[in-house]
């Protein structure tokens, strides 16, 4: 297979495809970066006034043990409220250290899940192949969003952690002699993911899988428990939670699964016109992520640790799709599906990929190689045309957002919109008094 492998990378017909891949993956990374760019919040809405307040009242006052532990709802976000310190006093509020820690972590994630692609058993053709699959599925200007916007940067930070402690937790006979140390940094690198959302607390179950389907003992098993269930006893200490009073009839059950394939249908569901394209999309894929889980992951174990990497992530995202699902079910059950969730979704369609390897490397060795690179460099041109409109659309709700912070800042803005940006008008005059007593978010778009 590898020989095959290398002929198939080195023919005529290989080489074009993957110059041709190459360029069309080049111009698909710079629309990333410029849409990064041109797309991101400068100045705080919402929840960036809430953390603004937060703030004032604990850093400021000297309250530095509680300031980043204090939950936002039902988060701790950690990651964020350091960075928010880092961007208002070294800074000034222009978003900088979000976008750098947002784009290192992207890196990271990408990167790891490249150095899995790389070192598997797959033909050196495939592993190529899949590696650009890898960076278009997940390199997106849907995506960036969860960076471009500091409040929305949470989602990639547990991302990025989770997927690294899922590489670092070196099954049996793997990792070398660095083995027992890459396992034990899968530990706190599973903590990390619990401080962009909570969400980040479903690793340890899905490390406990991925421990068992390794070929770990019992001892590593105990001490993923251990530490995970420390974790989550102290993170969800002092964390109000709403009772459910919701009914599980058949209506809900049903608003509850068309919740979850939306969820799956990102990032279609999230525009009107296409939700129910995106519906089609959540529930094939959530067919072909539940069957994949039951084969490689709990009637049998995977075939070798890049399949045991790929169901983890599975695990992950549906897991993560079912608990964010059930927390939304009665808040806002006819809005579009929030963009922001698109990575978790984008993390599983990777792991469809990798867990297609095999038959990618079957279909490349024999005759339906030209189909095969036909299908892909259309699909990579799809995405091209996908991530510049995704762009504008998210250039456009950032200007919105922009000139609504501006006319209220001015004094010309109408109730509808103080509430939109700031909550309330009290709001307003709290933040605005200090921001501009400080000098921040000057920077005008």
């Amino acid at each position: 297979m590898t020989q095959d492998g290398d002929r198939g990378l080195r023919a005529t017909g290989g080489r074009a495809f993957f110059i041709a891949l190459s360029i069309i993956v080049v111009i698909y990374l710079f629309l990333f970066g410029y849409y990064l760019g041109s797309t991101g919040l400068r100045v705080p809405v919402i929840d960036g006034v809430y953390w603004l307040f937060h703030y004032m009242d604990r850093w400021l006052t000297g309250d530095w043990r509680t300031y980043p532990w204090e939950p936002h709802n039902e988060h701790r976000l950690i990651w964020s409220r350091l960075l928010f310190v880092v961007d208002v006093e070294w800074f000034r509020g222009n978003s900088l250290p979000f976008l750098i820690f947002g784009v290192v972590c992207l890196a990271l994630m990408i990167g790891a899940i490249l150095r899995e692609v790389m070192s598997s058993a797959l033909a050196p053709a495939t592993q190529v192949m899949i590696a650009f699959i890898v960076v278009l599925l997940l390199a997106t200007t849907y995506n960036g969003i969860d960076w471009s916007v500091p409040q929305l940067g949470v989602y990639l930070h547990t991302s990025a952690f989770f997927v690294l402690a899922l590489v670092l937790l070196a099954g049996k006979g793997e990792g070398g002699r660095h083995a027992t140390a890459s396992r034990v940094s899968a530990l706190p690198a599973a903590v990390a993911a619990a401080f962009g959302v909570s969400g980040g607390l479903l690793a340890w179950p899905v490390l406990h899988w991925a421990a068992w389907r390794g070929g770990l003992g019992l001892r590593w098993i105990a001490a993923i428990w251990l530490v995970g269930g420390l974790l989550i006893a102290a993170y969800l200490s002092g964390i109000s939670r709403a009772a459910v009073t919701t009914s599980l009839d058949r209506p809900t059950l049903l608003r509850l699964f068309d919740y979850v394939i939306r969820f799956l249908g990102l990032p279609w569901s999230h525009a009107g016109a296409l939700v129910w394209f995106g519906r089609g999309v959540g529930l094939a894929t959530l067919g072909l992520r539940c069957a994949a889980i039951l084969r490689f992951g709990l009637i049998r174990p995977p075939h070798d640790r890049l399949q045991r990497i790929a169901v983890g992530l599975l695990l992950f995202s549906l897991t993560t799709a079912i608990v964010i699902a059930a927390s939304r079910l009665n808040t806002a059950p006819q809005k579009e599906m929030p963009i922001r969730y698109t990575l978790f979704t984008s993390l599983a369609q990777v792991a469809l990929v990798l867990l297609a390897g095999p038959w990618l490397a079957r279909a490349w060795a024999g005759p339906k190689r030209r189909p095969l690179q036909a299908t892909v460099l259309a699909g990579a041109l799809l995405l091209c045309a996908q991530q510049i409109l995704a762009g504008r659309a998210g250039e456009q709700v950032v200007t919105e957002l922009t000139m609504d912070y501006r006319l209220v800042e001015a004094g010309r803005a109408t109730p509808d919109i103080v509430r939109l940006v700031f909550g309330n008008p009290e709001n307003a005059e709290k933040a605005l008094a200090f921001i501009h007593a400080h000098g921040l978010y000057r920077t005008d778009r």
